[in-house]
């Protein structure tokens, strides 16, 4: 079995799925008006994926998991649940309208970028598959000890690890060009090798386990998932089923363990408590489930009249739409964002005295209605772009300044990686984008357009032209083979002679 790569959506199937959800919806009692724009988001989304060249390019990529993850998959869960589609929201309408506004937006963006970018991306052949297996294990010892290496540097590496730290995507490198090597090495009939199974565990414990992380616990899978659907390989139903259990346990266990661990995480706390705190919480996993449900009794279910856990976090309508009601009260943040998240590209030995830029913990303050205090930063969620844009400026938010700054992510990550499937930048930007696209908000992509590119730039010129060195520590010198000056290999083509 193979997991299929979506190049192309098949317009008349989406236009069948966007009407039996219609159907559902006004079964349900949802307002006509709603229904309607809920069809039109659906179809349109549909045209700019296509447009864009579906997941084998990063702006269809962004397309993808914006139009997926911020609406469409509330939409059919509030349907699963019987729920009328604008049931729990403040301003409904302008949601929906501010919704279609924005997929109207990107999917110009998406015709205008297809004029302006090159088809082949600038980094697309960068890495020969020679050095593949020795970037891999480079790129995956410096992330187990890079930070070390800088500490070493003292007062100068303080500085530097502040902006190691912002670029650092090494680890899912390292797992994405192992698992690419490894494919094509075999002809198909492997995708992991030692290396990338150290890693793997090493992300899943380290960034995920130990740090109550949803993110870090996931990062491993979609890591290996993505170059295992690029490459088409075939999986077994074992290996399919085990993927799915892991599905499980992580959604179903680790997800409450991760939010309810979080209420005992200290900054000071040593590796030996971090052990004794994950085991304490994994050695009986129904009871930490149950004491998480027991701190959620009572809790709205926002956009859903009930909790509903994970499935919670894959919509942003509800959020959006205290956002947008804020804004619709008088509360219009103006366009300086704009500038302030490129100047927040500027590094801090430039720039001592950088104030932090949370624009999330401002909104929510706005929300709330409480004054936002100096050095509080507790109260932060992220929003969509769409609810940023529109909190921007209203409607020259998401039909002007949006679509302008898309435009510019789509031609700089268009022209640099070409074909998502040919390298690991290419794979490793489609897992960045699947958190940026939906909860990143409008200026996530203006902060991709920096720190983003900054990163893959540094994973590519690092995994091409450094890692092989660190390699060497684990695998010794590269052999390389020396032909004698009398080898066959060596004697110039003999011309045929009939």
């Amino acid at each position: 079995m193979r997991i299929p790569f979506p190049e192309h959506v098949p317009l008349n199937r989406v236009a069948i799925f966007a009407g039996a959800l219609f159907a559902i919806q006004m079964y349900q009692g949802t307002a006509f008006y709603f229904s309607a724009g809920c069809v039109a988001f659906i179809l349109i989304a549909a045209f700019a994926f296509n447009a864009a060249g579906g997941l084998t390019r990063c702006s269809g990529a962004y397309v993808f998991f914006y139009s997926l993850l911020v609406v469409i998959v509330g939409l059919c869960y509030k349907a699963y649940l019987g729920e009328p589609a604008e049931s729990n929201l403040l301003v409904p309408q302008t949601d929906i309208a501010a919704y279609l506004g924005s997929i109207t937006s990107m999917f110009v963006a998406v015709l205008v970028n297809r004029r302006l970018t090159r088809r082949s991306g600038l980094m697309q052949n960068m890495l020969k598959e020679s050095g593949m297996y020795r970037a891999s294990i480079g790129c995956i010892v410096f992330g187990v000890f890079g930070a070390s290496i800088i500490a070493l540097l003292g007062e100068e590496g303080a500085r530097i690890s502040s902006a190691y730290n912002q670029i650092n995507q090494l680890f899912p490198l390292g797992i994405i060009i192992g698992v690419m090597y490894e494919i094509r090495h075999t002809h198909g009939r492997r995708s992991v090798n030692l290396p990338v199974v150290f890693a793997i565990v090493y992300v899943f414990i380290f960034y995920g386990l130990f740090s109550f992380s949803k993110a870090g616990m996931l990062l491993p899978l979609v890591c290996w998932a993505l170059p295992v659907c690029a490459l088409r390989y075939r999986l077994t139903f074992l290996q399919m089923g085990s993927c799915i259990f892991a599905l499980f346990i992580i959604f179903h266990y680790l997800t409450p363990y991760a939010d309810y661990g979080r209420n005992f995480r200290g900054d000071t706390h040593t590796i030996t408590q971090k052990i004794d705190l994950t085991v304490r919480l994994l050695e009986h996993p129904d009871q930490t489930r149950q004491k998480y449900l027991d701190t959620t009794v009572g809790d709205s279910g926002g956009y859903y009249n009930t909790p509903q856990g994970f499935w919670g976090r894959l919509q942003f309508i509800s959020v959006d739409d205290s956002l947008i009601n804020i804004t619709d009260h008088g509360h219009v943040f103006g366009l300086w964002p704009i500038k302030a998240t490129f100047l927040n590209a500027i590094p801090h030995f430039i720039w001592p005295n950088k104030p932090p830029l949370i624009l999330g913990n401002n909104y929510m303050h706005e929300i709330n209605g409480q004054p936002l205090n100096e050095g509080d930063t507790s109260t932060g969620i992220s929003f969509s772009a769409t609810g940023e844009a529109y909190h921007w400026a209203k409607w020259v938010g998401v039909l002007i300044a949006a679509p302008l700054i898309w435009l510019l992510l789509f031609v700089v990550l268009d022209s640099l990686i070409g074909d998502i499937r040919t390298s690991p930048w290419g794979l490793l930007v489609l897992a960045m984008l699947s958190h940026t696209a939906p909860e990143g908000m409008l200026s996530g992509a203006i902060a991709f357009l920096t720190f983003g590119v900054e990163a893959i730039i540094f994973c590519a010129l690092f995994a091409t032209f450094v890692a092989p060195f660190f390699a060497t520590a684990v695998l010794g010198p590269e052999r390389r083979t020396i032909l004698s000056p009398m080898s066959p290999r060596n004697q110039p083509a003999q011309r045929f002679q009939p």
